[in-house]
């Protein structure tokens, strides 16, 4: 396995980009570089655009690779490259951009070279493709600051553990680490949930409760999802962070808080900010520094690293290169979806099986799609029926790799308690309770 890393860390010396210049009527250019740059009527953008048909955010553009990445954010005109309107482009020639009536002038630059450092890892966060070493290099440099920090992705990209990872070498490191799902704040209670209460402030209320901003004081708060926030919370939100002051549920009194948000969505903002589903002066309140972890199928040459690391945690570093070898071979044309929490959970139930075991090629397969199914039945049958399959192998070895207990299943599976309960009842298995 060391000839692998050696053989990654190798390509990872340099990293070339390609980026840009962006030029507004009567404005001295901007240019465009890796971190995205954001063009809307908004006076936090980083391109404003004075014109009433264009929308709060209208698009953003960023590096990436051979051009610049230019996206639209759900504006309601849309964004024309070339009189063409796209959702998203990479721009590698000098073109027109219009956004709502105005007209924009893009010139690409030559590639450059960026420097990404040497880190393979970044707290329990993994990769030596050159994208996250570069992610390593500016998650240090943000660490050491009080800005508040945006982090986006797909599901199972580590955003979580990137904010931990961050709280974890910032100044704060001493101080508390709260955690806040923003998709299950409860309800009626959610302001409560935040800001805390007074004895008798609603029904129910039957003592002062402190809400999560308390409990992270001296710390660090992590908003989850940030995106499902109810609206109505949202302004209560930005004040928080703007004055450092939370008022609890039925008081009339304002209390100072120090806390450093770190927030992370799934969702793309630009487009609920575009709809009115999010307050764009929060966004950018909240997004001082946007940090954004890349999907797996984006940095495939990490993924001996990754696998690597899951068997060294199993106990088993002498099986990597049989996990490699089974997992790059039977996946080699799999998106994972779920990313590293994905791979992850798929390389701990191999990983635990007997060598050679043919459980192993039985589970990998209808991951990646490598098995062939022959179309007998009906496509919504037949796809039940491999998923039921693949179910119940998967959770019949979980049950054997952990002795049947329920936290260390749910723990490897990147799963709540009571949905692994809920397979091993829909496949009559069972484990410790």
């Amino acid at each position: 396995m060391s000839s692998t890393r050696d053989a990654t860390r190798a390509r990872a010396v340099q990293w070339f980009v390609r980026g840009g210049t962006l030029r507004s009527a009567g404005r001295d250019p901007v240019k465009i570089g890796i971190a995205p740059i954001v063009v809307g009527r908004d006076p936090s953008c980083g391109v404003v655009v004075d014109d009433p048909e264009v929308s709060s955010t209208h698009c953003d553009l960023r590096a990436e690779g051979p051009g610049v990445l230019v996206r639209d954010l759900g504006s309601k005109n849309g964004t024309f490259v070339s009189t063409v309107r796209i959702r998203e482009a990479i721009l590698t020639a000098a073109c027109a951009i219009q956004v709502g009536g105005s007209v924009l002038s893009f010139e690409p630059l030559d590639k450059e070279r960026v420097d990404v450092g040497f880190d393979e890892s970044f707290g329990p966060l993994i990769g030596a493709s050159p994208r996250m070493r570069h992610l390593f290099r500016l998650l240090r440099e943000v660490a050491s600051t009080e800005l508040s920090l945006l982090i986006t992705g797909e599901t199972g990209t580590g955003k979580e553990l990137a904010a931990q990872a961050i709280h974890d070498v910032s100044s704060r490191r001493g101080g508390p680490f709260v955690v806040v799902d923003c998709a299950s704040l409860p309800g009626a209670l959610a302001e409560s949930f935040l800001f805390g209460h007074e004895r008798g402030a609603f029904p129910g209320a039957n003592e002062r409760r402190s809400g999560a901003f308390h409990e992270a004081n001296g710390g660090t708060i992590f908003l989850d999802e940030l995106g499902e926030l109810p609206p109505d919370l949202q302004p209560k939100l930005l004040r928080a962070l703007t004055e450092q002051k939370v008022k609890r549920v039925g008081s009339r009194i304002y209390e100072p808080v120090d806390v450093r948000i770190i927030a992370a969505t799934r969702r793309d903002l630009g487009r609920s900010m575009n709809t009115g589903r999010f307050r764009s002066d929060l966004f950018f309140r909240i997004a001082q520094m946007r940090i954004e972890l890349p999907p797996l199928r984006e940095r495939r040459e990490d993924i001996p690293l990754l696998v690597e690391r899951v068997c060294e945690r199993l106990g088993c570093p002498e099986r990597a290169v049989e996990m490699v070898n089974l997992i790059t071979t039977t996946l080699g044309q799999h998106d994972f979806p779920g990313n590293v929490r994905e791979l992850m959970n798929v390389t701990s139930v191999a990983a635990s099986l007997p060598p050679g075991a043919e459980a192993i090629a039985s589970i990998l397969p209808l991951e990646g799609g490598g098995d062939v199914v022959v179309p007998t039945s009906a496509f919504g049958e037949a796809k039940r029926s491999a998923v039921a399959a693949f179910e119940q192998r998967y959770f019949s070895e979980l049950i054997r790799a952990t002795g049947g207990n329920v936290s260390e299943m749910a723990r490897r599976a990147g799963m709540e308690r009571h949905h692994v309960r809920m397979f091993l009842r829909k496949h009559g298995l069972t484990a410790k309770q």
